[in-house]
């Protein structure tokens, strides 16, 4: 299965005072070709898709225009919340979008499931693991020591 992942977008940086959206637009104009040249199966957009947890509208016009580009070429999306992101924002009319093949990382309740995916060498389970500091995951596993990023993520991972 074929697979592009993106990741920091960033989209509605701006450096300097400089809006870099334009910027932005054009390479996400050429990932929407490449992916029509190279037809992979699914997207895999891994956190920081804004530059700030409020992100502009312009920012999220360009999003909106990419997803949707995406999916006229049949491309499943896969979307992960960073820390520059919103998780509560971001997973906003997930389950509107998760008919339409985007899929978007839903705010943390201790509890991660897969998103199944066939070809033809079988079943591929995406699992998408937002953002997340130890004290989110704490209050789901109070019987657990965690003390650290890495056992916040040991014990999502070892639950999952």
């Amino acid at each position: 299965m074929k697979f592009f992942h993106l990741s920091d977008l960033h989209l509605g940086k701006s450096v300097h005072e400089f809006s870099m959206l334009e910027d932005q637009e054009y390479i996400l104009k050429i990932i929407l070709n490449i992916a029509d040249e190279e037809k992979p199966q699914a997207v895999l957009i891994s956190g920081d898709i804004f530059d700030r947890t409020i992100a502009p509208t312009e920012a999220l016009r360009l999003f909106d225009d990419f997803l949707d580009g995406l999916v006229r070429h049949n491309i499943e999306v896969f979307i992960i919340s960073g820390n520059h992101d919103s998780a509560d924002r971001l997973a906003f009319g997930s389950r509107l979008m998760d008919r339409s093949g985007v899929h978007i990382s839903p705010i943390y309740n201790g509890i991660i499931k897969p998103f199944i995916l066939l070809d033809e060498f079988g079943e591929l389970n995406v699992f998408l693991v937002p953002f997340l500091k130890p004290v989110q995951v704490k209050r789901f596993y109070l019987g657990h020591e965690i003390t650290s990023w890495t056992d916040a993520i040991r014990i999502v991972v070892e639950h999952m």
